[in-house]
């Protein structure tokens, strides 16, 4: 779930990014104040890690701007990635509610620009806001759908619906226009799940159908992004 809608030119600062929130301007005066007195800026290049595997669960990351990935490398060097949070969205949640160890990196898929919340803080907001306790179900039941979207793709459809799942993981929501997608092409693949010639195929069957244009290794990929989730509803 990402509401508000996205505002690129306006969400330049933590301030303004938390004022988005209906759940934040629920929140009493004294929560408002520890929210934003915690709340860590921080920006990161592409490529770069923001949280790694193994380690406690130290924030709840907003995303202000750009593209961040949920990353994981099995024991024989395999890669893949979970999931893709896009801009306006919070993630990392459901580590803190378990407490546990992260299960996944959390690394910058283009530059990025985030609103860190210390779990301290994360932990007083939830025991205090019913509000707050609200949009986490929100987005938790968003992301579910999308994995189960991606689960589904995986075992009954063929390549072409994991690769559209995935440009739609990338899409703004908020958007009825084309996209301009600058993911390198085997990034595309490890979202998708697939080798690099099984997304090769599927784009250039995305091309034919009048999808996408452009070629993911050689500049931006242009996603017709409401066709394509046409697509995937009639696929599915």
């Amino acid at each position: 779930m990402r509401t508000p809608p996205r505002e690129p030119a306006l969400l330049s600062s933590v301030p303004e990014f938390l004022e988005k929130w209906p759940w934040y301007r629920a929140l009493t005066p004294e929560l408002r104040a520890l929210t934003l007195d915690t709340a860590i800026e921080r920006t990161a290049d592409p490529g770069e890690y923001i949280a790694l595997a193994g380690q406690p669960s130290a924030h709840w990351y907003g995303l202000i701007r750009g593209i961040l990935q949920m990353y994981v490398v099995g024991a024989d060097g395999s890669e893949t990635t979970l999931y893709c949070q896009r801009e306006g969205e919070w993630g990392g949640e459901g580590s803190l509610l378990k407490r546990e160890m992260r299960r996944y990196d959390l690394r910058a898929l283009t530059q990025a620009h985030l609103c860190m919340v210390p779990a301290a803080t994360f932990e007083t907001l939830r025991q205090s806001s019913i509000e707050f306790n609200h949009f986490l179900c929100d987005i938790m039941n968003a992301r579910m759908g999308e994995f189960v979207g991606m689960l589904a793709a995986s075992r009954l459809r063929g390549p072409e619906m994991q690769v559209a799942r995935a440009l739609l993981m990338l899409a703004d929501d908020s958007s009825s226009d084309a996209q301009e997608f600058s993911i390198p092409q085997h990034e595309l693949a490890l979202i998708s799940g697939l080798s690099r010639q099984r997304v090769n195929m599927a784009l250039s069957a995305f091309r034919r159908l009048g999808l996408v244009r452009g070629e993911a290794h050689k500049g931006p990929l242009v996603v017709d992004v409401p066709r394509l989730r046409r697509y995937v509803v009639a696929e599915d």
